[in-house]
């Protein structure tokens, strides 16, 4: 063999080694320790009163950022993968802060005064709600405020307009050519009233993958996350009428609207499936999206995702 097809070979298999360790670093690159940064203290109301006045100049402050709080908390739920979602309210009453705590963070009471620190994600301006992920427990005590407690269901005539609602319903999307290409957000926010109308809203954000350079991609390059950071659905359950929403019972629903993001909308409609239970709605649906629709360019990793939709609603 030549000397200089040998260094050739020699000079490829070296590049190609080279190539294979930047992917492999790449894929396994860990996921911010948020244990390990340095938050920013700032007090709960200030925190939602920045969002309020000026959302896009609170992004540059707090989105994506590290930030420590303190509040009292007003209610503790779970989210569909197991990991405690709390609800605080600031002193003013304005707005609320929606912790979400790692699945081995030990149990969070109502009436508990905590101390916190975790990812801004960002805002649901209807709701005017701060969402806090990856949140770390750094102070848990007891306090003798009053909480107020929502009010149970009662069973009314059909005719009483119903609203349901959730914080932590669940949208996971995956490729449907790479399994590698999925992730899940547990902090969408929806509402659906008796009459049919239906809302929801996620902040992508709050979407969280296998691999944390997904992730960087994802909000950076193709979604725009900090120029565009929520994705909306309003529309209609066509079939209400055939709802008995204080009956238990299971129901195929069509619903037709308008899905927001990337700043384009489009029209959607899929059927879902509502199971009525003790005053409660678990909703299921799933449909897929084309990117190129929205004017998201990832055809370098994909060109459609499937998603599939999961809420736990109770009565407002």
């Amino acid at each position: 063999m030549k000397a200089w097809l040998k260094w050739t070979l020699i000079v490829i298999g070296c590049l190609f080694v080279i190539g294979a360790a930047i992917v492999l670093w790449v894929y396994n690159k860990p996921h911010r320790n948020i244990a390990s940064e340095t938050a920013i203290a700032v007090n709960t109301d200030t925190l939602i009163h920045a969002f309020i006045a000026n959302e896009k100049k609170a992004n540059t402050l707090y989105l994506d950022k590290v930030v420590s709080l303190v509040g009292v908390v007003q209610a503790v739920s779970k989210n569909s993968v197991n990991q405690w979602v709390v609800n605080i309210k600031p002193a003013t009453g304005i707005g609320s802060i929606t912790a979400v705590f790692t699945a081995e963070q030990k149990q969070i009471q109502p009436s508990d005064s905590i101390a916190y620190k975790g990812i801004c994600t960002g805002f649901f301006p209807e709701e005017n709600n701060v969402v806090i992920n990856e949140a770390a427990l750094l102070y848990q005590g007891k306090t003798t405020m009053k909480i107020t407690t929502p009010i149970s269901f009662v069973s009314g005539k059909k005719d009483t307009l119903l609203t349901f609602t959730t914080s932590n319903g669940s949208i996971k999307f995956s490729s449907p050519t790479d399994p590698d290409v999925s992730a899940i957000n547990t902090e969408v926010s929806s509402k659906i009233d008796a009459a049919g109308d239906i809302h929801f809203s996620l902040l992508f954000k709050g979407f969280r993958f296998k691999y944390a350079e997904m992730q960087t991609h994802f909000n950076e390059e193709y979604i725009e996350s900090q120029t565009y950071p929520r994705a909306t659905f309003t529309g209609r359950i066509q079939n209400s009428k055939n709802i008995d929403f204080t009956k238990d019972g299971r129901y195929t629903v069509t619903i037709v609207g308008s899905l927001t993001m990337h700043g384009v909308t489009k029209p959607l409609s899929t059927n879902g499936l509502f199971y009525i239970k003790n005053g409660k709605i678990t909703a299921t649906a799933s449909f897929g999206v084309l990117m190129a629709d929205f004017n998201i360019d990832a055809s370098a990793v994909t060109e459609k995702v499937d998603l599939e939709i999961s809420c736990n609603y109770t009565p407002l």
